[in-house]
């Protein structure tokens, strides 16, 4: 009996030649574009959730509320983890954790390279499954001037893991750090890279600051008890700060901080906050892919319905000598979804061996490093369902379809077909365009807003601009580098910023100026700056001038953006006084306000102090157009005749620029060829229900032309049924689409409109690509000669 199905369903797929290859390569593009879509999200819900204990560890986030706004971050005073496993027995382990991935210079012997790592508590081998191959959790990250490096560093500077034990490493060319443990290289699926650790006491040692409770700089975790009440511990620490940060019930109506949890397996995916909650992140993209993914399966789902149903009459008469010799519909139900079954496992076969080919491009595209699981039980029953539901999904109507007609209607041959059938494929393509012309719209509308970000005008110009960074020798002889840099061929200028321009993340409420409200708490972001950093930058002052050299008493001097002169308050700001860390000085002049942080966040109060002789920070160099490459060789030289025990090592503004949106640019890009697959899969079933629909109608075409009818009639005859659906699709998908994609864009502060003719082009475009596709098989039809149509008559 299983034989004879497989008979009868390879005999159907061969004699239907042409609608069985249309299905086929809807369902291959479909399975490929959601495998793909299923592999990225696979792999990024993957990430952090390797650790054994992951279930148990929390961030702990700070929430701040001033002036009725509230604010949420992932930093904590540095004191806290230890303070904190002291006070709450529901702590097993706690651990800070800088999380700034810093890039150092390492020495060892004649090697030099750079390297990134962070600093960590002593706790952090025992919280997270990092394997050490030698030492041990109870010795890393203790001692001073340790260092914990991975498998991959201790094979680079000493050749072997065994031989790195109690081996120095020089970094930054300032202090030997003695190599106490070696752990195995992190997983790809590890969100925060890191090669080496030192003890946070380090970090503290050189940063002073970082001892403080008002600094909320790093990263707190926590690892919990089995048995703790996460909900009732969440309230329990809500108001933990206030003591060590002298406030009370009085001043908490101004300002005060609050703590909360998030589980760590979360912060990945879930990086974004909003009004001091947490909102979003990575997620909303992993959901918006999910339904990219399972539509676009959809769409040629619905081409294996459509094709099915209306080639009904060529099965009708199997159908009904099936039934006249007894068998019931079941039977017949499940021989046609088997055949569905089949042309999906066929097509599934097909997809995997397209996906390897698209793999790499695919990984190029995401950034990733993903490979086909085949030995993953996880993805061969994931592989099992999606052809189980897809071939279930797209045969299950035509099976129940031809499976209802009745044997004696069909063997008299007086099979009419429905008019709920009709209706039914109507309504499908009308779903299946409606999901495409939303798709190409809302990756429309990303687009823009991408290109939009790229060409905003930040406030300054970060075309032809290249940051170094300072570090070493270049520290203590920056004078010199400035004597030699004012005669360097293809460097227009170049000044100094202990950050880079458009991602100024540190910020301080200890300012303070005459007539300040003695209960107010505002956060100023603050950065100290270099001379001759606005002309470098290309930026416009508003009112007054910039630091100068010529006037020694500028070093006490402030420079704040317009957005801090309306919180300050002052009528005209420009030699004003202002105390910032309870340092006297003045206001010198107010910039123009210039985007230092994302496009998601509004413009925020900034200060710019005197820092040229700061001992950390970056070269900003602005080099002529078009003499870049000659610029870059000059620095090498120099940075390296100045500098010889580091790397030289540079990045160009508009790429770092462009890091910030990196998640959105993918989305962007694979929304982008998804769209356009959708619109592919729905017009390739538009062909082939054309197509049929001629055939159909063959001997009509023949008998109007004989009677008369011109070519251009019998397209639009043919042509204004597919047309209508499209149009009504199209009136469905733009109030929809432009509800979605207003909403997204609100997550955005500056951001494109959403504009009438983004609808009108992608219609416009639809209907010409439908017009098109239908219009093909109407011109054969038309042009075929009446008398072969007619010649059985």
């Amino acid at each position: 009996m299983i034989r004879n199905y497989f008979k009868i369903a390879f005999r159907s797929l061969w004699y239907n030649k042409s609608m069985s290859a249309i299905n086929f390569l809807g369902l291959t593009l479909g399975l490929t574009s959601s495998l793909l879509i299923f592999l990225w999200i696979s792999d990024e819900i993957s990430v952090d959730r390797y650790h054994a204990n992951g279930h148990q560890i929390y961030r702990l986030m700070w929430r701040q509320i001033s002036e009725g706004k509230r604010m949420a971050m992932g930093s904590t005073p540095g004191p806290t983890s230890v303070e904190f496993k002291k006070k709450y027995p529901e702590i097993v382990r706690a651990s800070v954790f800088t999380a700034r991935s810093k890039a150092m210079t390492f020495q060892v012997g004649d090697k030099v390279g750079k390297e990134t790592g962070d600093w960590a508590g002593p706790e952090w081998f025992k919280m997270f499954s990092i394997r050490l191959l030698v030492g041990s959790t109870e010795t890393a990250l203790k001692a001073p001037y340790s260092i914990s490096i991975s498998r991959k560093l201790a094979q680079t500077y000493f050749g072997n893991v065994q031989s790195a034990i109690g081996k120095s490493i020089r970094i930054e060319n300032k202090e030997e750090f003695q190599v106490t443990s070696v752990f195995e290289n992190l997983p790809e699926n590890t969100s925060q890279k890191y090669n080496f650790l030192l003890p946070w006491d380090d970090f503290t040692r050189q940063m002073p600051w970082a001892k403080e409770w008002g600094n909320p700089s790093p990263c707190t975790l926590v690892q919990l008890r089995t048995d703790t009440d996460i909900t009732a511990f969440d309230a329990k620490i809500k108001h933990a700060l206030r003591g060590y940060l002298g406030i009370n019930s009085k001043n908490a109506k101004q300002f005060d901080v609050e703590l909360f949890l998030q589980p760590y397996e979360d912060i990945y995916l879930h990086s974004e906050t909003d009004n001091g909650e947490i909102s979003g992140g990575r997620i909303d993209y992993i959901r918006l892919l999910s339904i990219v993914g399972v539509v676009v399966l959809l769409i040629a789902c619905i081409n294996f319905m459509n094709l099915s149903t209306a080639q009904s009459a060529k099965r009708a008469k199997e159908v009904g000598v099936r039934k006249a010799v007894g068998a019931d519909r079941w039977r017949l139900i499940i021989q046609f979804i088997g055949e569905a079954l089949l042309l999906t496992l066929g097509a599934a076969f097909a997809s995997l061996g397209l996906i390897m080919l698209l793999l790499p491009g695919f990984n190029q595209l995401t950034g990733k490093t993903i490979v086909m699981p085949f030995t993953d039980f996880n993805f061969a029953m994931g592989m099992l369902i999606i052809v189980a539901v897809t071939g279930i999904l797209a045969g299950s109507y035509p099976a129940l379809y031809l499976s209802s007609l009745r044997p004696i209607s069909v063997l008299k041959g007086i099979l009419k077909s429905k008019r709920s059938a009709t209706v039914l494929r109507e309504a499908l393509v009308v779903i299946q365009f409606t999901i495409s012309i939303a798709l190409i719209i809302g990756t429309f509308v990303v687009h823009r807003q991408m290109s939009f970000i790229n060409k905003k005008n930040l406030g300054f110009d970060r075309e032809n601009l290249i940051y170094v960074p300072m570090e070493g020798a270049l520290l203590e002889r920056y004078g010199t580098l400035k004597q030699e840099l004012q005669h360097m061929q293809g460097i227009q200028g170049f000044s100094r910023m202990d950050y880079q321009p458009s991602s100024i993340s540190s910020g301080t409420t200890q300012v303070d100026w005459t007539g300040k409200d003695p209960s107010a708490s505002i956060e100023f972001a603050q950065v100290s700056v270099g001379y001759d950093m606005d002309s470098v930058l290309k930026m416009k002052l508003q009112d007054g001038r910039y630091f100068s050299e010529a006037l020694a008493s500028d070093s006490a001097g402030f420079v704040i953006n317009e957005q801090a002169a309306r919180r300050i308050g002052y009528k005209n700001p420009v030699g004003q006084p202002l105390t910032l860390w309870g340092k006297p000085g003045k206001i010198l002049g107010v910039m123009k306000d210039f985007h230092f942080q994302s496009l998601r966040e509004p413009v925020k109060p900034l200060i710019m102090w005197f820092g040229e002789n700061n001992k950390y920070g970056n070269l900003l160099v602005r080099t002529q157009p078009g003499q870049t490459r000659q610029a870059l060789l000059s620095l090498e030289a120099v940075c390296k005749k100045l500098n010889p025990s580091f790397v030289f090592t540079y990045n160009f503004a508009d790429q770092e620029y462009e890091k910030m949106y990196k998640s959105e640019q993918v989305v962007s890009t694979l929304g982008n060829y998804f769209a356009v697959l959708s619109i592919f899969i729905a017009c390739l079933g538009l062909f082939g229900l054309a197509s049929f629909m001629a055939q159909q109608r063959i001997k009509e075409i023949g008998i109007r032309k004989v009677l008369g009818a011109t070519v251009i009639g019998i397209v639009k005859l043919l042509s204004k049924d597919f047309l209508r659906l499209v149009f009504i699709a199209l009136l469905i998908a733009c109030p929809a689409a432009w509800w979605a994609m207003d909403k997204w864009l609100n997550g955005f502060t500056y951001k494109e409109q959403l504009s009438w003719w983004i609808f009108a082009v992608t219609g416009g475009s639809v209907i010409a690509v439908a017009f098109l596709t239908v219009s093909f098989q109407s011109v054969r039809a038309a042009l075929l000669n009446p008398v072969k149509s007619l010649k059985s008559e």
